[in-house]
Order: structure tokens, then sequence, then C-alpha cells
């Protein structure tokens, strides 16, 4: 097999550092996409060189011929997709081949044995892996009654999904007849919008499962090994937070049988190169055999790929590399050592239902230590994207033990400076700290359940931490910004009855921002009631500075002199129906006239590859409508207005 001596990576952000940086080890050379002239700073030093584009978007990284074309305009013999977009698309896999160039990936006929979740579970079925009770090969438009005779027959609640993909796109729960029709219509416009594909699958819903995978990896010569497995079943919206590996809580009976069976499967399809096969578990007593079903098998490399490589040393990128080579897989230990827990960084309003949150990063300095590794796609200033998912980063904290490990997490996020828009960083905080996950894999719904109670706690501790930010705001604003990025001394200034104390640990002047400069540091308040250390970031922005203060992992903001906001919204106006995030307005349910009820639903924007319902804030008539279906919004634009009440 020829060996690949110049990569193209067919994806963008923290995925494609991560292919590149194993390509460096792999000693080829790397080429990526970009939308600036320049590489951005997380690329440097990996990536060879970047193909200007005039505007990123979904459509760019879902055109085949595009992608193929952008490989032989830089002389690759390779391509790697990495995840999401094109990496589960047989049909680019064989294109790929077909073009005389390297596909990294299982060949194109085991990508097509596994992309339809129907004939994943015919041949699971098959190869004696449990599958939960289900139909396959629906429509919205003709299968209704087909799917009303399953809940009949089996019960509520069912699951909608997505035949192709995953991710959570598509995928909708049902928990009364009258719900059927609408959810089926839901679900098979977020399948085509993601996937291209509109059929759907409906089963059983299993109301508290966990999720656990188990990580594969086969070579060309048939060889396939079960690289250990993971729990990811702390989810919202059915997509994974917070992933770990080895997977805690498992009967040693349970998790031989599930490897297993994931090597069988594998092995069934002719599948090499990295993979993952999911299945649903039931019960973190692992006392005695637990029971497991078959959920899907991503052909690809998974988000949380790197609490595997953690915990087993290896390189499942590299590997990767290796097996579309020729090689074959040698060397890889099968027994974990250790404990690795990933957390997934989005940009997104934990008490807002996790509304997308795309904006502006003002300053984004993570955390450096002892056994936490970070997979990043930004730079220090960088702006979220609407256009893409609102995933931002990735840490990974591994020690010797769960316990250990998670501990690392937490201290990670929490002395980390993050400065943009809503995001869950204090959450999964939180979650880090919370005694019953530490010491239980509750399933699925364990955010749905817990959710409140955690969201509490964090408020509890804004109010706690308020009267400190103030005064730690009051002194930042004092030095001013330009002092702040000339000042490598530590300085004193007594505020209140307190002392505070900040040392400026560096500065960062942005290449793509023009103009924009970021000071950050450390700080700390004393007071009667002791030593409170802090972090701070000031930003200079055209619009004037960005202030940001982190005490004890809880984060507070202040914006001074910022000109006129781009929106329109006026919080207290109950008479305008508001766009919460920048998206497509793809349904409008109501018309001029139309009476609507406080909380009903009035239209459907497509954000972040996701459907947000956007609601009524009171009862009312519909006055205007000020977008037509089709249209782009930006949020605080008013969509919607109702008739002023009298």
């Amino acid at each position: 097999m020829k060996k690949i001596k110049r990569l193209f990576i067919a994806n963008r952000g923290e995925i494609a550092r991560r292919i590149a940086l194993a390509a460096k080890a792999h000693g080829c050379d790397s080429f990526c996409i970009s939308e600036v002239d320049t590489i951005p700073d997380y690329l440097q030093g990996l990536i060879t060189d970047t193909i200007k584009v005039d505007e990123e978007s979904p459509a760019v990284y879902l055109d085949q011929d595009l992608m193929i074309s952008f490989a032989k305009q830089v002389d690759a013999d390779a391509i790697h997709p990495g995840f999401g977009f094109l990496s589960e698309n047989a049909d680019f896999a064989q294109k790929v081949t077909e073009a005389g160039l390297i596909w990294v990936g299982p060949n194109a006929k085991a990508i097509s044995a596994m992309a339809s979740k129907a004939a994943a579970r015919d041949l699971a079925t098959s190869a004696s892996v449990p599958c939960v009770p289900g139909i396959q090969n629906l429509t919205a438009e003709s299968n209704i009654d087909q799917v009303r005779n399953f809940a009949e027959t089996y019960g509520f609640p069912i699951l909608i999904k997505a035949a192709l993909g995953g991710g959570g796109k598509g995928m909708r729960v049902v928990r009364e007849m009258t719900e059927i029709e609408e959810n089926m219509a839901r679900a098979g416009s977020e399948a085509l919008n993601s996937f291209g594909d509109s059929n759907l699958i409906v089963e059983r819903f299993l109301e508290n499962p966990r999720h656990v995978e188990v990580q594969i990896l086969g070579d060309q010569q048939g060889n396939v090994l079960a690289v250990g497995d993971r729990d990811c079943s702390v989810q919202r919206r059915h997509q994974k937070i917070i992933e770990e590996s080895p997977a805690p809580f498992i009967h040693e009976i349970t998790r031989k049988k599930m490897h297993e069976a994931a090597v069988n499967l594998a092995k069934q399809v002719g599948y090499y190169s990295a993979g993952t096969v999911e299945y649903l578990l039931e019960g973190a007593d692992d006392s005695e055999e637990q029971n497991f079903y078959f959920l899907e098998m991503n052909t690809r490399l998974q988000v949380e790929h790197p609490v595997t490589e953690e915990v087993h040393g290896c390189d499942l990128v590299r590997w990767q590399l290796r097996v579309a080579e020729g090689e074959n897989i040698e060397h890889i230990r099968t027994e974990p050592m250790g404990h690795s827990v990933e957390a997934r960084i989005y940009a997104e309003d934990p008490a807002k239902d996790f509304m997308p949150s795309p904006g502006k990063i003002h300053c984004f300095v993570p955390y450096v230590g002892e056994g936490i590794r970070w997979e990043i796609g930004l730079d220090t200033i960088d702006e979220v994207s609407g256009k893409f998912d609102p995933m931002i980063a990735k840490v990974i904290a591994t020690g010797t033990n769960r316990h250990d490990a998670l501990s690392k997490l937490a201290k990670a996020i929490d002395k980390t400076i993050m400065n943009g828009p809503d995001n869950n960083m204090n959450l999964l905080s939180a979650i880090c700290r919370d005694e019953r996950f530490r010491s239980i894999i509750d399933g699925t719904r364990y955010i749905a359940d817990n959710l409140d109670g955690l969201q509490r706690g964090i408020e509890s501790q804004k109010l706690r931490y308020d009267p400190i930010s103030k005064d730690a705001f009051n002194f930042l604003s004092r030095k001013g910004p330009r002092q702040v990025h000339t000042d490598t001394t530590s300085r004193v200034f007594q505020e209140t009855s307190a002392l505070i104390q900040s040392t400026t640990q560096d500065t960062y002047l942005s290449k793509v921002y023009e103009g924009q400069i970021v000071s950050f540091g450390n700080g700390s308040y004393q007071n009667q009631g002791g030593l409170i250390p802090f972090l701070w970031s000031m930003t200079q922005t055209p619009s004037g500075t960005e202030y940001y203060c982190n005490i004890e992992g809880t984060t507070f903001r202040k914006q001074l002199a910022r000109g006129a906001s781009a929106g329109n919204r006026d919080a207290d106006n109950q008479d305008a129906i508001i766009a919460p995030v920048p998206g497509k307005l793809i349904k409008l349910l109501i018309e001029p006239g139309s009476e609507v009820q406080e909380k009903s639903t009035v239209l459907i924007l497509e954000s972040m590859k996701m459907e947000f319902e956007v609601k009524a804030p009171r009862n009312g008539v519909v006055d205007a409508i000020h977008f037509a279906e089709g249209s782009q919004v930006d949020p605080d634009n008013v969509i919607v207005t109702l008739q002023k009440q009298s």
C-alpha cells in the first residue's frame, strides 16, 4: 500500500487540529480549509498550509467533488474525513478511492452496511447481538398508521430517530398517540437537513438506560480488536456531554460479551480502521450480569476517542493512517490503565433548555496541568459561528481512578478563562463535583432529572461571589486596559474593606480581528473572610472593553463603552416574538390575525444543525410577521409582533 505523504483533512475546528497532530507524528504534511488568509494560531506548526475559501459553511464540507478537488489542488495522496460531514458517506469514500486517493477510514462497503440503522439492526440480529424491538424503513408521509400500530403493541414511550446519522439529530421521544404525526414530520425534516435522508426508525424507548460503547480497531488483513469501552450516559438532547473510559459499574461478564459482540459484528462486515459499536445497557448494579442492546455502529472516529487513547496508551488517529497504508494492528494495550473523563464544552445556555449561543470569544485560555489534555479549534480571540455544531472544545482529564479524574477535570474547567458566549462550563464543573454522579451512573436521564438542582447550586455560587466580582471589575476598570497590557508586575488596590491584588500573565494580539488585544492574569481578593483567588481578562475591541472575572469557577462578565447593540430586542417587550439564535426560519405556524396562546409554538428556526421551537410570550393576536419562511435571522431580530394589549 502507498505511504501517505500529504494528507487533506476534509473537516474543521478541533478535529482538524487533532488529525494534523497525528499526521505530523506520522511524518506527513497536512492541509485543510480556512476562511482567513493566515493559518489560525491553534493550527500553527501542525498544518502545512490551508486552502482559502470565501465562506465556511456546512455546504462546503458536504460537497464531495469540492473536497476531492481541494485534495488534488494540494497534491494530497489521502483524505481524512474526521467526524460528522462526509465521514460516514459511502459514496464519498468510493469517490475518493476512484480518484486515486487513499481513504482514511473503513471501505465503502462497510460504511454502507452500517450507514442505515435499519440495515445495521438486521446485521446485529444475524450476529446474535440483542436489539430493542423496533420497525424501520419509515417515512413521515406514508407510515403513520404503522407507527401507531407499533405504539399500540409495545406501548409508550416510543423513540423516532433518523435511519442515517447520529448525534441526536432527527431524534424524538413520543409519549402520546396524538404526538406521533408532528414528531415524525419534525424528525424527518431534521434527518433530511443533517444527513440528506429523511428515512426513520421507530423503537421502544428505554426510559433511563446507560449509553455504553466499545471502541474497535481493525486492519485490512481481517484482524479486529476491542480497545476498551466508554460510558457516554451524561447527555442532553440525546447528545453526549461527558464521556469516560473504562465504563464504570459494569459486570465483567457483561463487558466481555459486549466486546465480543462488537468484534464479531465488525468482522461480519469486513470492517477495518477505527469504529465504535454502541449499546444501551440496563443498570449500574455490577454485582450481577446486565442486559445490553445494540444501538448503532459508527464507522468513523468518535468525538470521545481521546479517553480511550489516554487509558490504553495508543494514538487512534495515527493507527487510522497506518491501517490505511496496509499495516497490521499490533502492540495495542487492550486492558486500561487508570481512568479518563472527557467534557464537551458547548456554546449554549443550560438555563434556557441548552439553546445554542454563538458569538464572539473575547478571551479563551485553557488551564494546563498534570493529566489534562485539550482538543481545541479556537484561538485566544475568536468567534463561534452559528453555522456549525455548538461544540467548541473538549477537555480530557486522566487520573489513577474515576474520582481522581473527575477532580482533575473540575479543576481544569474552573481554572479556564472563557470570556465569550453563554456556555456549559459551570454545569460541567457542577456535574464533576456532584456526589451522586461520582458514586453511580444514573443513565441517560441524569441531566433531565438533576438539572434543576445543579442549576440552583450554580446560582447560589453566583450570589455568593457577586459582591466580590463587582469590586474586582471596579479594580480592573480603574487600571485601564493599556495599563494592564504593559504591566507585568503585581498591583495592589484597596477596594471597600478588601485588598485586591492582580498580576498580568500574558497578552495576545489577534491576527484575524484587527486591533483586538487581550490581557489576562491571576488575582486575589482578601478581606476578613480570608483570601479568595480569581482569574481575570480584559479585551480591547473597537466598541469598548470586555471584562471577565472567574472566582473559583463562577464566571462574571462586564462590558464598558460598548457600541449600540446590533439587535432590536427589548427584554420587557411582551409584544415581540424574537429570534433567540441566528438561523434560518424554516416554518411559520401562524399568520397575521392568528390567535396564539402563551408558550405555544409559533415558528421553527434551524440553527447549528438543530431545529428550535420559538414560542409566544403571552396570549394574543398576531399583528405582523417581519420575515418570510427561508429567511436568515440574527439573534434579537423581531420576527413577529403581537397586537398591543388594551
